[in-house]
């Protein structure tokens, strides 16, 4: 998706205007004005798919919220600097982990999110693109390694509630939930030891077999990034 590697001026009346065009049709937010995937997922935190700055300000303005998390890395796409000029003119703290949709989760990156999420100002919202995998799999995260809920109920974040598709490839993101799950409830391993000693991102994902029909639908019907 060679689009995403362009820079935008938005100091400039062409820049925002290709920002925006980009931004609306390219990224698919005229769908996102309709379809709000978004929920509160404890008294501190929500998810979301990809907001509007017109959607950060509500977000700042009814639900209070301080921080925002991108889990789709700081690149020179229109939404990222869009996001950036929206939070910087709302007074909202923006920080950036860049998490696969279809990949075993990286040990490295979790381990900066449970570092973001004891440093920053709550309320905090996460977003990815549809909120519905990586968001997904950082509020099962939060839920179970900072605030401590039981993991069986904190995995429900990655359901098709929020329209995740376990069938496809972003099922990898549950199956690494439930290989951690099995691990523990087998020898009563710790996450953090279990991520360190025993998890192997490769062997994780050549043992998940997504369907064809789920990878259909992710990936040609839903679009999915």
């Amino acid at each position: 998706m060679g689009y995403r590697a362009k820079h935008y001026d938005l100091d400039t009346d062409a820049g925002r205007k290709a920002a925006w065009h980009d931004y609306w049709w390219e990224d698919h937010a005229f769908l996102r004005e309709w379809i709000r995937n978004a929920h509160q997922i404890s008294p501190r935190l929500w998810r979301s798919n990809q907001p509007s700055p017109d959607q950060l300000r509500a977000w700042r303005d009814e639900h209070g919220i301080r921080t925002v998390i991108n889990l789709r890395g700081d690149t020179p796409a229109s939404f990222t600097a869009l996001e950036k000029r929206a939070c910087a003119d709302l007074g909202l703290d923006l920080h950036f982990l860049k998490i696969e949709s279809r990949g075993a989760p990286d040990p490295v990156l979790l381990k900066e999110a449970r570092d973001l999420f004891a440093t920053i100002t709550y309320p905090a919202l996460i977003h990815c693109k549809s909120g519905a995998d990586r968001a997904g799999l950082i509020s099962v995260f939060y839920l179970y390694c900072v605030e401590g809920v039981p993991l069986a109920q904190a995995r429900q974040q990655l359901s098709n509630r929020y329209l995740h598709v376990s069938a496809g490839k972003t099922g990898i993101l549950g199956f690494f939930w439930d290989e951690f799950a099995r691990a523990e409830a087998a020898t009563g391993v710790d996450f953090w030891t279990w991520l360190d000693r025993d998890y192997d991102r490769e062997d994780l994902k050549a043992r998940f077999k997504p369907t064809p029909v789920g990878s259909w639908l992710v990936d040609r019907v839903l679009g999915r990034e």
